[in-house]
């Protein structure tokens, strides 16, 4: 990927983030990319290696 896709978008808040998190992982999903476990990279232009975990939480039903 060389194009910067968040060139449009404010990220200044914990939920600002959760956002644009979400809207990466639907778009993932939906492409068919399992986006379970973790995840590892750096971050370009900065020093900082990261790792993310996604995990599949079960849904809860009102009925139980």
């Amino acid at each position: 990927m060389t194009r910067n896709p968040l060139t449009d978008v404010s990220i200044t808040s914990p939920g600002e983030f959760e956002t644009v998190l979400a809207a990466a992982v639907e778009t993932a999903i939906e492409a068919n990319v399992d986006v379970r476990g973790a995840w590892e990279f750096e971050t370009c232009g900065s020093t900082h290696n990261w790792e993310i975990e996604i995990v599949e939480l079960a849904k809860e039903f009102d009925d139980e």
